[in-house]
C-alpha cells in the first residue's frame, strides 16, 4: 500500500454528525467522574504553574454538552481578580490553528487557493520563488524561527518606547513590518528541514490577506469564526495607547517593562503588538467555549474529509516531521498531549500557557487556558505539567467513555 493511500484510509473520517448543535449546554467537570482532573487544576495554582486555568472538553459521544471548570485567578498584579469559565485568554499560537491554518483550509475548499501555491503567486514582490503555502504551514519553508521585529520595528520608524509605537497608524506599521518580514532570508531549502517559525506564520498571514481580499481579522472573523458559531473570539488591535482599553474580563499576561505595566487585553506576543495586533502567528483572544466550538466544527463535518484529511497528515518531507499543514501532533516520551490521546491526535500549544488537542479517534477536544507569564516568561513549570494533566483527564474521559457505551 503507498503511502498517499495509506494516509486516506487512516483519515477515513467518523462519521460524529453533519452538523453542531447551534446550542451547546454547559456543565462542571463532575466532582465524581473527574476527581483526579479537578485536582490537577487545583495544584496548577498552588504549584505556582499559573495564577489559574480553565479546562474545556467536549465528545463527540455528547455532542450538546460542553464541560467547563475553572480555578484560581486571572490576575494577582497589582490586585487580584477572580477566574471564570468565561474569561478570555490570549491564545497566542493557538492563533495559528485557531485563526490562521483554518482560514487556508476555508480557502482551499472554496478553491480560492491551493496547498501547492507558491508564496509568490499572493506576495509577488517576494524573492523566494520555491517557497509554497504547504511550506510555511508546515514550517518546513527553511526560514528562522524567529527575530525581534519589533526592536527593528521601533528603531524604522524612530519610535523610542511602546507608547510612541501605539501612536503611528496601524497600516502603516503592518506595512513596515510586511517589509522587514520579506527580507529575511531562509536558512535552508524547503522541504530540508522542520523549524517552527513564527516567520513563516507572520508570511501566511500577509499571503491568506491578499487571497481573501479582505483585512485578515475580517477574513477570519467571516469566513472562520462566524461560520462555526464562535461568538467570544477576537483579535484586538492596538491603536489607542498602550495600556489605555485594558479590558479586566480577560485574563492578565506579562508586567511589560517597555510597555508600562502588565497587560490586560493587549496582545502579549511583542511582533504581533508591534504591528498592531493582528497576525498570522499570534493575537487571538478567546474563552474556552469558543475553542471547544472550533474543535467540534473540526470534527463536526466543517471542513470536507479531503480537506480534513490533508490538514491533519503529517507532511512526508523532510522524514519524522511531526508537523501537518498548520498543526501539531504528539511526539515524544512526555509530549503535551498526555499519554492517551492517540497518534492521530491534532493540536497546538499558547506561549502564555495554553493549549488545544484534538482526538479525531476518540472524538474528543480538549483546551487548557492558563496565564502562566503572569508570573514572567521564564516560568516553564506549565512544560511538564501539561503532560501530566492530559494523561489523567485522558484516563478519566476513557472512564467515562466505557460507561456511556453500555
Amino acid at each position: 500500500m503507498d503511502q498517499a493511500h495509506d494516509r486516506a484510509q487512516r483519515w477515513k473520517a467518523p462519521r460524529f454528525g453533519a452538523r453542531l448543535p447551534d446550542v451547546l449546554l454547559k456543565d462542571s467537570l463532575n466532582p465524581v467522574s473527574f476527581q483526579k482532573t479537578r485536582q490537577l487544576l487545583q495544584d496548577l495554582v498552588t504549584e505556582g504553574v499559573a495564577p489559574g486555568g480553565v479546562v474545556g472538553v467536549w465528545r463527540a459521544s455528547d455532542p450538546g454538552v460542553m464541560l467547563l471548570q475553572a480555578e484560581g485567578h486571572r490576575r494577582i498584579r497589582p490586585s487580584e481578580q477572580s477566574l471564570e469559565v468565561d474569561t478570555v485568554f490570549d491564545i497566542a499560537s493557538v492563533t495559528k490553528v485557531f485563526a490562521t491554518a483554518s482560514l487556508a483550509a476555508t480557502l482551499v475548499e472554496r478553491r480560492w487557493i491551493r496547498w501547492e501555491s507558491p508564496l509568490a503567486a499572493y506576495l509577488p514582490e517576494y524573492p523566494y520563488k520555491d517557497i509554497k503555502l504547504r511550506d510555511l504551514l508546515s514550517h518546513t519553508a527553511g526560514l528562522p524561527a524567529w527575530a525581534p521585529l519589533w526592536q527593528s520595528l521601533r528603531e524604522r520608524l524612530h519610535a523610542t518606547d511602546g507608547g510612541e509605537i501605539a501612536r503611528i497608524p496601524v497600516l502603516a506599521r503592518q506595512r513596515e513590518m510586511r517589509r522587514l518580514i520579506e527580507a529575511i532570508v531562509p536558512e535552508a531549502q524547503p522541504g530540508e528541514r522542520m523549524v517552527y517559525s513564527d516567520i513563516c506564520f507572520l508570511l501566511l498571514g500577509f499571503a491568506l490577506e491578499e487571497a481573501s481580499g479582505m483585512p485578515f481579522e475580517d477574513a477570519v472573523r467571516r469566513l472562520v469564526w462566524e461560520p462555526m458559531g464562535i461568538r467570544g473570539a477576537f483579535f484586538r488591535k492596538v491603536s489607542l495607547g498602550v495600556i489605555e482599553g485594558q479590558n479586566p474580563d480577560v485574563a492578565a499576561t506579562e508586567d511589560c517593562p517597555w510597555r508600562g505595566g502588565v497587560l490586560q487585553g493587549q496582545v502579549h506576543d511583542d511582533n504581533c503588538w508591534a504591528m498592531g495586533g493582528v497576525a498570522g502567528h499570534a493575537g487571538a483572544f478567546a474563552r474556552a467555549e469558543d475553542l471547544l466550538r472550533f474543535g467540534a466544527s473540526w470534527l463536526s463535518h466543517f471542513y470536507s474529509d479531503e480537506t480534513r484529511r490533508d490538514a491533519w497528515s503529517r507532511v512526508l518531507s523532510p522524514a519524522g516531521c511531526s508537523r501537518t499543514l498548520g498543526w501539531d501532533t504528539p511526539s515524544g516520551e512526555e509530549t503535551s498531549a498526555g499519554r492517551y490521546f492517540s497518534k492521530d491526535s491534532v493540536g497546538h500549544l499558547g506561549f502564555t500557557g495554553t493549549s488545544l488537542w484534538i482526538d479525531p479517534v476518540r472524538g474528543w477536544v480538549v483546551t487548557l487556558l492558563t496565564n502562566r507569564v503572569h508570573f514572567g516568561r521564564e516560568n516553564q513549570k506549565i512544560r511538564g505539567f501539561r503532560h501530566r494533566f492530559h494523561t489523567q483527564l485522558a484516563e478519566e474521559l476513557l472512564k467515562l467513555d466505557a460507561v456511556s457505551s453500555y
